[in-house]
């Protein structure tokens, strides 16, 4: 009987430790998803604005 009960019992206290560190990384890594979009989209619009300003000059200098 004991030889079951101990394998049983530390497939199952695994099992949920398993499940809880997943969880916990689910949460890291969402947090580090959401840094990681608000970073790309400044450093995005900080290479887009200056060649828009150019763009908006030479269009104005054609008159378009």
């Amino acid at each position: 009987m004991e030889f079951v009960i101990g394998p049983v019992l530390a497939l199952l206290l695994g099992m949920k430790f398993t499940d809880y560190k997943h969880k916990q990384g689910a949460k890291e890594n969402e947090a580090t998803l959401i840094e990681n979009n608000k970073m790309i989209s400044e450093q995005s619009l900080k290479l887009v604005l200056p060649m828009a300003k150019s763009v908006a000059a030479i269009n104005k200098q054609l008159g378009l």
